[in-house]
């Protein structure tokens, strides 16, 4: 429950309050425990989803020359942090785990989809990327 005083913790109270009737009693320990659905440890993991789901749109449909590796590095380096952080903080906080290392893990795929385009594609075309130091030139 939340204990802030703001209209949209009184909406989140009463929300989690008219849910807990309905709560099957197989579901209990699972609604009661210290990262499930009435806490923000259960919310937060849920709605990072929605990076990773973006990133698997990304290996789908986006050309690896539109990869951005700046972007892909730091969305992997925080799924590392986060998956450390994850099993530290108490209570452990398996969700976050999960969607911090499939994160880590899809834009790894994506940093490796955009090399793997520039090592082929080095001598012929030109990759002229407007906030990158790096230039291909084909040097024919």
């Amino acid at each position: 429950m939340s204990k802030g005083k703001g209209p949209l913790s009184k909406l989140y109270n009463v929300i989690i309050n008219s849910v807990d009737v309905i709560v099957p009693q197989s579901m209990r320990p699972f609604w009661e425990s210290p990262a499930g659905p009435k806490t923000v440890f259960f919310w937060g993991p849920l709605g990072k989803w929605g990076l990773v789901l973006a990133g698997i749109g990304d290996l789908v449909k986006r050309p690896p020359q539109n990869v951005s590796l700046n972007q892909s590095g730091v969305l992997a380096t925080t799924g590392l942090i986060w998956s450390r952080y994850s099993v530290v903080i108490i209570p452990k906080n398996y969700s976050l785990l999960a969607v911090n290392l499939v994160v880590f893990l899809t834009q790894g795929f994506l940093i490796a989809k955009h090399l793997k385009w520039r090592s082929e594609n080095s001598k012929q075309v030109v990759y002229q990327h407007p906030h990158s130091i790096l230039r291909f030139h084909d040097s024919s």
